[in-house]
């Protein structure tokens, strides 16, 4: 994950909504717009961002911001709860800030109110000639564009993407189901979800789970019925800064407390990295590796004893 991207996280993770939007609009301004910003955006904000409306911990001006930025098609906003606690709230907010005597802002499109409008627009009634005169048409041309990469011009026509963050992990995660073919690689999964964070047996602080929250770990290994084994982070030079390594160590101690192993990779060459590399550089470690596969894989029982029918 790029700079940028980890500058976004991290005002995340502290719930410092204003210096997230000031670093999001100093992007949006920018020409290009990294696609692990869009991975902030679309699988770390939504959680926090209807957890910090219904907790109120939205100023007026920060509410005003993420109602502008959706209304220009800036930020993308597909989460009808949020879209429907901006509708609530917007209003107040909107006198608070441009005072009593301006008109209200209209409110962001719901899939209630699209239902009641109607989603999809009439379809227009061909209009024959009925004195013979000719009809005036317009010819459509359908243009496509080819390029050779991992990027399709296509691809930005449809909110599909692919799960892996870059073409880096990609690569990684083709050389680690090879290396350990009997076990499950999932890339991108946050904390959270094999992690019970919010449990009070974990006496985790509020840093910690407030971390765990917002976090991802790039790959983890799991058993077939999903239990987690290992997981794998790939390093790169952006956690040689100050901020990154603090984001390390919270992550190093949840696993620790979580009881499962974290492994950190870090090629040499991190651009053009081949999985037949980190294949490579996964036999090298197949000492450590080994102590981590598990030495029986069989299913989870769900009887302790056998009754006969």
């Amino acid at each position: 994950m790029n700079s940028i991207a980890q500058d976004l996280r991290s005002h995340l993770e502290s719930r410092d909504f204003s210096g997230f939007l000031d670093a999001f609009e100093a992007v949006s301004r920018s020409s290009e717009r990294p696609p692990a910003v869009t991975a902030v955006t679309q699988r770390i904000l939504p959680p926090l961002l209807i957890a910090g409306l219904r907790a109120g911990n939205l100023s007026a001006d920060d509410l005003i911001r993420i109602w502008r930025l959706i209304r220009s098609s800036q930020l993308l906003i597909i989460d009808n709860d949020i879209l429907t606690e901006i509708n609530n709230r917007i209003g107040a907010a909107w006198v608070e800030v441009e005072g009593p005597d301006t008109d209200l802002p209209e409110p962001l499109m719901t899939f209630s109110t699209a239902a009641a409008e109607g989603a999809q627009p009439a379809r227009p009634v061909c209009s024959s000639s009925t004195d013979g005169a000719a009809i005036a048409l317009k010819r459509i041309v359908v243009r496509s564009a080819f390029t050779v990469g991992l990027v399709s011009s296509t691809d930005s026509l449809s909110l599909k993407k692919n799960v892996c963050a870059s073409s880096q992990e990609r690569e990684f995660l083709k050389a680690l189901r090879q290396y350990f073919p009997n076990l499950q690689a999932y890339p991108n999964v946050p904390l959270r979800n094999f992690m019970d964070v919010d449990s009070g047996m974990a006496r985790l602080s509020d840093r910690h789970r407030s971390f765990a929250w917002a976090s991802q770990v790039d790959v983890l290994l799991c058993t077939e019925d999903e239990d987690p084994v290992v997981g794998f982070e790939l390093d790169s030079l952006h956690h040689d800064a100050e901020e990154a390594g603090e984001r390390d160590q919270l992550k190093n101690e949840l696993f620790t407390t979580a009881g499962i192993p974290l492994v950190r990779i870090r090629p040499a060459n991190t651009r053009d990295v081949r999985a037949e590399d980190f294949y490579d550089l996964l036999v090298a470690e197949e000492c450590t590796l080994d102590k981590l596969r598990p030495r029986r894989l069989r299913p989870r029982r769900t009887h302790d004893v056998l009754v006969p029918a």
